[in-house]
């Protein structure tokens, strides 16, 4: 080992270990977020499994382009309001230097760190700098890939001010220059890390302590964007932007995470000869980090793969009296499976960040937005001289007009719909019930399973977890803005129905169709098919609140039917829907998992 690590780069081991890193390799991602988590093992042979692979990744483009188109049209709209390219560009930079703090620490300790493959490696007479550099390019390239959905924004911006070819080839090479500037400074930060700290030599610790991490981060960033989208916008988050790297102490925080940043200005602005001088300073900056990254591995990236090997063990304990009497009592089906589910989701990092933090983010989220919101609204009322509480009472009058026969309810009913519909992008949670259990559920396959109680605790844990923190927020809204009593329980009623259905029927779809060949519990919520899932759960979610919709909008829109009978009606579909995909799971859903086979 000391002298591999005293072995400095090699071009020729690089390729052959580029070449095996991009071939494959497992990694034990255990956030989900990351890139590790290779979908190899579960690939199928054959016609079928080369067009279902095929379908994916045209799927997966379709997606990426219709986001890159969004971003470009926000980015054509900006320059219309009159923000010019190099605003645009700080925006750019800015939102990659965030999302890769957010989210590139652990895909760098993913990719460099928690492979499986590494104690093979630590056998070879293998240069240490040569082996993180093949891992650092494959996990360049894919972060590069990400972050280039983030560059239509300048683009669009270029061509609503007319920007001549030369201005469109420098700010793209401006951007790549600054997306690998961010990620070698990340990994510079990265190395002494995994090599020093404790925390980090134990993965499931570290797991969980970033999943939170990223929870924090997600909220203070949903929560500040309320304030910078107020006035102009987009416009005001863009000029804000271009401020933080104008100067400061931000402005060195940015100029030492990226530090092409610092010389954009002339890059974007400057003449042509500007432009190239800047471009000259940003590859420098990049090739300095790198030989700055280079020394930090060779001295310090060995080691921290060899403190990784054995570390995270725990020791046990003695279990007894109460605490033995409480894990060894007796319980019904419903209680050992609800029990053991539960214990599953919070034990394993990957199902824990994503099944549970991510499920409680958004009513944080929304709680987060009410409050801002109303501490916003509350300043610009004191402002303008109106008294909050007068604004308080003229919504109650409002509200206490919605009764049974007025349209306002049928509305709210509408609004609540439509607010089901976008939590549809958590559908996966019930989705994925069945295929969380991976090949253990052929062990419990040859049990006297109840598979009934085995379907209704996998979707007990998803449905109190995204459901109960909203409706208590739905509630407070409720009782805070005066709606009557009986007009309130209805919209509760009708949120209940669409929640209750479209995890009923996600929760069959994947009994029907589970997945439970994977390796390690990042490939099931990451990559491709796990992505293309989260945008199913909107068709589903539509096929679930489809027929409500309806009748809700014959009376609001088209005026076929009175109120009464369409907020009846609506609910009376919601109950029928629960009734039959109720039988639907504990029938043929359950008869289908006690024949399922290898």
């Amino acid at each position: 080992m000391a002298r591999a690590a005293a072995q400095g780069f090699s071009w020729r081991q690089f390729k052959v270990m580029l070449r095996v890193v991009i071939k494959g390799e497992q990694h034990l991602d255990s956030t989900g977020m990351g890139i590790g988590g290779n979908e190899s093992a579960e690939k199928r042979k054959g016609l079928w499994g080369k067009l279902g692979s095929g379908a994916r990744k045209v799927a997966m483009g379709f997606l990426f382009l219709i986001v890159a188109a969004l971003f470009f049209m926000m980015g054509y709209m900006l320059g219309e309001m009159g923000t010019t390219p190099y605003l645009a560009f700080s925006l750019c930079v800015v939102c990659l230097v965030g999302l890769t703090v957010l989210t590139g620490l652990y895909q760098a300790v993913n990719i460099l760190y928690f492979v499986r493959d590494l104690s093979y490696y630590l056998t070879l007479p293998l240069s240490a700098t040569t082996i993180m550099w093949a891992k650092l390019v494959h996990f360049l390239g894919m972060s590069l890939l990400g972050d280039l959905i983030i560059l239509p924004v300048g683009l669009g911006c270029l061509l609503a001010n007319g920007a001549a070819p030369g201005a469109w080839v420098a700010m793209v090479l401006a951007f790549a220059l600054c997306a690998v500037a961010v990620n070698l400074a990340l990994v510079i930060f990265c190395v002494p890390i995994m090599r020093f700290s404790r925390l980090a030599h134990d993965k499931d610790l570290f797991s969980r302590v970033f999943g939170g991490l990223v929870i924090v981060l997600a909220l203070a960033v949903g929560v500040g964007s309320q304030f910078a989208f107020r006035g102009d916008g987009l416009v005001s988050l863009a000029s804000g932007s271009g401020e933080l790297l104008s100067g400061g102490v931000p402005a060195v925080v940015v100029g030492v995470l990226c530090p092409p940043s610092l010389l954009a200005r002339p890059v974007i602005e400057g003449d042509a000869l500007g432009a190239l001088a800047g471009l000259v300073g940003m590859l420098a900056s990049v090739a300095v980090y790198a030989a700055i990254l280079s020394a930090i591995a060779r001295r310090w990236y060995f080691e921290g793969v060899q403190a990784l090997q054995g570390a995270g063990g725990k020791r046990g304990r003695r279990v007894e009296g109460t605490e033995l009497a409480q894990a060894t009592r007796t319980r019904g089906a419903l209680a050992a499976n609800l029990s053991r589910d539960w214990k599953m989701m919070v034990r394993v990092p990957v199902f824990f960040n994503q099944f549970v933090l991510s499920s409680l983010l958004m009513p944080l989220y929304f709680i987060a937005i009410f409050a801002v919101s109303g501490f916003v609204g509350v300043s610009q009322a004191s402002d303008a001289g109106l008294d909050p509480t007068m604004i308080l009472e003229m919504a109650r009058s409002l509200t206490g007009l919605f009764t049974f026969d007025s349209p306002a309810l049928v509305w709210c009913a509408v609004g609540v719909l439509v607010f089901g519909l976008f939590l549809s992008f958590s559908a996966y949670s019930f989705t994925m019930g069945v295929s969380r259990d991976g090949e253990d559920f052929f062990f419990m396959r040859g049990l006297p399973m109840n598979w009934g109680a085995y379907l209704i605790s996998k979707f007990v844990s998803p449905f109190l977890l995204s459901t109960a923190p909203m409706l208590v927020v739905i509630v407070v809204a409720l009782v805070v803005l005066g709606v009557p009593a009986a007009s309130g329980a209805y919209l509760v009623a009708i949120y209940l129905g669409a929640t209750a259905s479209l995890g009923l029927l996600s929760l069959g779809l994947g009994a029907f169709f589970p997945r439970l060949t994977w390796d390690n519990e990042a490939q099931l919520v990451k990559g491709g098919g796990a992505t293309l899932m989260v945008f199913a759960g909107l068709l589903v979610g539509a096929v679930a609140m489809a027929l409500p919709a309806l009748a809700l909008l014959g009376c609001s829109l088209w005026n076929v039917l009175e109120a009464p009978v369409a907020l009846g009606l609506a609910l009376a579909i919601f109950v029928v829907e629960c009734v039959a995909l109720t039988w639907w799971v504990l029938g043929p859903c359950a008869r289908h998992l006690s024949r399922l086979e290898r």
